[in-house]
């Protein structure tokens, strides 16, 4: 890995796996190579961490990392028909490559990629090349590129699971006012939202499949986290405090400190790529306090 200011190489303690510390004007971040997710961001401008990361994490290989934005790919949730399927598809349990790392006066650019292996096609049998662009300056901001390298075209669905700190019973989500939803909570039958902010009192667990890409996560009348997406689809998901003990990577009264807003395309949403052909979706979150 080239030398950059700001960008050191370590691993995290007591593992085998390693991780990106990266420090600028803006941000003090961390992103682990396995799942290429970032973990941690905090911004040193609103002087507060944007993401939430569990503590009870063992960073063990090809076992997903709680907290951080881990990426769904290439299906969200359960596979749709082999059930003993890695849950939220490969990509976050996997290394990736570290192709490229750039510092400018706005922060710095890292340039992650995953290729289809041997290991992959055991699960979803097709070439690919799947980048992810992370940029850590004021904003957090990151680009999911899809390459379709195989001769046959195929579906696809991801989501950025993305878990913010927030107290859990004060917080409030804009954006979602009158959109149909799944309640996985409710087999899955088709709702509408009728209230202008989604508000938690209970375990919650809603697919919208169709947004405007827009959302807003406040808590009282000064903190604010606005995340903005060119993905269409849209989870809003707590645990709350019966699944949270069940939850072996979760502290027990952890629900109380995050929310997920999760942007990809998933449900009716999700996406066709033909042969050779390539999409690209963006995600940018910043603090609005």
């Amino acid at each position: 890995m080239q030398q950059i200011q700001g960008v050191s190489l370590k691993k995290f303690p007591n593992s085998e796996l390693e991780y990106l510390s990266i420090s600028n004007q803006y941000c003090d971040a961390k992103i682990a190579l396995q799942g290429g997710q970032i973990l941690e961001f905090y911004s040193k401008v609103a002087q507060r961490p944007l993401l939430w990361l569990s503590d009870l994490n063992g960073y063990q290989a090809e076992k997903a990392i709680r907290g951080g934005i881990p990426l769904c790919f290439p299906w969200f949730g359960a596979h749709a028909s082999q059930a003993d399927l890695p849950a939220h598809g490969f990509a976050r349990n996997l290394i990736w490559h570290c192709d490229q790392i750039k510092q400018d006066e706005t922060g710095h650019y890292i340039h992650l990629s995953l290729t289809d292996s041997e290991k992959t096609r055991k699960y979803w049998n097709y070439a690919f090349n799947l980048q992810m662009k992370i940029h850590c300056g004021k904003n957090l901001e990151l680009i999911f590129k899809l390459q379709n390298t195989d001769e046959k075209s195929f579906e696809f669905g991801f989501a950025w699971h993305s878990y913010f700190p927030a107290h859990t019973m004060q917080a409030r989500i804009i954006g979602l006012n009158g959109l149909d939803y799944i309640d996985q909570l409710d087999q899955n039958k088709i709702k509408q939202q009728a209230e202008a902010e989604i508000t938690f009192d209970a375990e919650l667990d809603r697919i919208y499949s169709h947004t405007a890409g827009q959302f807003v996560l406040q808590q009282g009348n000064e903190q604010s986290i606005c995340i903005a997406s060119s993905a269409k689809s849209a989870v809003i998901w707590n645990p709350w405090v019966d699944k949270a003990k069940r939850m072996a990577d979760v502290a027990d009264e952890a629900w109380r400190d995050f929310v997920c807003v999760e942007c990809g395309q998933i449900a009716s949403a999700t996406q066709s790529l033909n042969a050779g052909d390539s999409i690209q979706f963006e995600l940018k979150i910043r603090d609005e306090s």
